[in-house]
């Protein structure tokens, strides 16, 4: 193993070892306001006191507790430290102290869960993984108790979470693991990596909060060329944005000038606006013909909005072993299957953490680390995306334009909107690769933000 590597998991284990308890209650005599919903933020213990300010800023509203990552996972039993910090939130959620998440850190600095797929690709033995935060909001079971996301345990499946099956193995349940996929809470990311990220991100977030809208709050409605016609589904969304009381602004290809390009997009966007809708391809670093490099750069100019794509690989953050390197749970480095690694038998796990250069980042962490400026929210799909993501975004939109209050709500409501009309529960495997896909679609969806983040009041309830 590299030193590099072997030195930041050597620091992680110090740092589980000898943390210290810490907590922060926003309530002075530390009883819980019966009135104010639940908020729970867990960062690394470094940095509990850099959220300070996020903290004294959310107590208004919210009655909040500020935890040490390290404290959270050494309360609770479990066989790694994704399902320790599930265990947590799940104990939280059981007392009615939950209806909100808000994990700090990237995939170097705060535990990942991996679900996988059978991915029909031989070097890889017909195995992908993927980050999931999903994990952490699918809390329980229809009867309520603790869903660990790992029915199947024996041999190597036990250390393989929500397995999805149906593309390479066809006699087998789509939902291998019984993941009763709908969340129980809102949870959020902030994939920062160091303070002065972590500063910028609890700034932008407490100035949002602050800002006082003196007109109807605007959106962008985008549909580039070339990718799956949904030009009809997405006007209809506009339409109920519109009657919601937003003021919309719609791009399609094809259809009535502006078309988009990235020009008439950053143009937009830099005019100001509280919420960008894309549909159209992507990848780690573009939203293709209408954000690039040169256009992510002049956002930082742009006040910040909330941003949803379901264009492929826009909120990248992680590796996606076993074809890129990764660290797997043992410790052991992999060069991946990109790399001319062929695996024999089923690829091991990857570990929770991915230090150093297996540390990634993609436009929607951009947009999200930009100081003042990008997205104060965005939500996208860490890796492939298909057209059946369109019914994630309108599922956030019928929240949105229905009254939903936060984000974290609106995409809550959007992975159930999902669950329902892609009728995940019946799916079944086929010939095809595509059942499957529909199903763990949802499960590679992230949002970057605080689930708690208000979306703007409209004139129109």
């Amino acid at each position: 193993m590299k030193p590099a590597v072997l030195a930041a998991i050597l620091l992680w284990v110090t740092q589980l070892s000898g943390a210290t308890a810490i907590a922060q209650e926003s309530a002075a005599d530390g009883a819980r306001p019966q009135d104010r919903p639940g908020l729970v933020v867990v960062c690394p213990a470094a940095w509990l006191s850099e959220m300070a300010p996020y903290v004294a800023a959310r107590s208004a509203e919210f009655d909040v507790q500020c935890v040490a990552l390290e404290d959270a996972m050494a309360g609770e039993d479990g066989m790694d430290a994704p399902e320790r910090l599930k265990k947590f939130l799940y104990r939280q959620w059981r007392e009615g102290r939950l209806q909100y998440a808000l994990l700090v850190g990237d995939a170097a600095t705060f535990p990942v869960r991996w679900m996988v797929l059978d991915r029909k690709t031989e070097p890889a033995y017909n195995y992908a993984f993927y980050a999931s935060d999903l994990y952490y909001a699918d809390l329980a079971r229809e009867d309520g108790t603790f869903d660990d996301w790992n029915a199947q345990r024996n041999g190597f499946h036990g250390g393989y979470f929500g397995e999805v099956r149906g593309e390479h193995i066809k006699d087998s349940p789509i939902n291998y693991d019984g993941i009763s996929y709908v969340p129980e809470i809102a949870v959020g990311r902030w994939p920062v990596g160091e303070v002065a990220e972590l500063r910028a991100v609890i700034a932008k977030t407490i100035e949002w909060e602050r800002r006082l809208l003196s007109g109807p709050p605007k959106a962008l409605v985008l549909h580039a060329g070339g990718w799956v016609d949904v030009r009809e589904r997405l006007g209809a969304m506009a339409d109920s944005l519109a009657t919601a009381g937003w003021q919309t602004e719609r791009q399609f290809f094809g259809g009535e000038k502006p078309m988009p390009t990235p020009e008439t997009v950053k143009a937009a966007i830099l005019g100001g606006l509280e919420m960008v809708l894309h549909a159209g391809h992507g990848n780690a670093e573009c939203w293709d013909a209408c954000i690039g490099p040169a256009e992510r750069e002049a956002l930082a100019a742009a006040s910040p909005a909330v941003y949803f794509s379901v264009g492929c690989g826009t909120a990248h953050f992680a590796v996606e072993p076993p074809y890129d390197p990764y660290l797997d749970a043992a410790g052991i480095l992999h060069r991946g299957t990109n790399n001319g690694e062929v695996f024999r038998a089923e690829p091991p796990p990857p570990a929770s953490l991915q230090p150093g250069r297996l540390n990634s980042t993609g436009l929607g962490k951009r947009l999200l680390l930009m100081p003042r400026a990008g997205a104060v929210a965005y939500i996208g799909c860490n890796t492939g995306a298909q057209p059946c993501a369109m019914s994630l975004l309108e599922g956030f939109v019928k929240s949105v334009a229905g009254g939903a209050s936060r984000v974290g709500d609106a995409w809550k409501d959007a992975v159930g909107y999902y669950w329902r009309a892609e009728k995940l529960a019946d799916l079944a495997p086929t010939d095809d690769w595509y059942p499957p896909s529909i199903f763990f679609q949802g499960m590679k969806f992230m949002l970057f933000g605080d689930p708690a983040l208000s979306l703007p009041k409209t004139a129109t309830p």
